[in-house]
């Protein structure tokens, strides 16, 4: 692997527990964690978890609601990557158009990330695809990951709300 070409930074999120959501749906909430490279992955005990603000973006926050810094978070949490978009499709799901963009991110091997992980990568939040250790040598991975729709207010409100 060319690690010269790792030009991105990307922090992994691993679901820790559940939370309520404002819908009052039980969903897994994500924290930022530093993979290592010989150890098994480890999850700091702070209080950073995954969220979103109100434009949709993925931030980190502390558990009392005030934000993490994003300067903060690339230096505690952040591995290098590069990140590549491989295809872009559109498809109608319920009477509505919608984009999906996959990307192929090449990082170092690190054990134990799998498809239960997320990524943040400029307050865009990835679902994992797919993992593959490149040659089965555990020097690098190849992750396939799809960007998460952003949730705004105008997608909950739909195309039909009379509201």
């Amino acid at each position: 692997m060319n690690f010269s070409k790792l030009r991105h930074r990307i922090i992994f999120l691993r679901p820790t527990d559940e939370t309520e959501n404002s819908m009052g749906e039980i969903v897994p909430r994500y924290k930022p964690f530093k993979p290592y490279l010989p150890l098994e992955l480890q999850v700091e005990v702070g209080r950073v978890y995954l969220s979103h603000d109100t434009d949709g973006n993925a931030v980190l926050l502390y558990d009392d609601g005030q934000p993490f810094a994003h300067k903060l978070a690339l230096k505690e949490y952040s591995v290098a990557a590069l990140v590549s978009p491989m295809s872009g499709r559109e498809y109608e799901e319920s009477q509505k158009i919608r984009a999906e963009t996959t990307y192929k991110i090449a990082t170092r091997f690190f054990k134990g990330v799998n498809q239960m992980h997320r990524i943040l990568y400029n307050n865009r939040e990835f679902e994992i695809v797919s993992v593959l250790d490149l040659g089965g040598k555990h020097e690098e991975l190849q992750i396939i990951a799809a960007e998460k729709e952003k949730v705004t207010a105008q997608n909950l409100r739909g195309e039909d709300y009379d509201g």
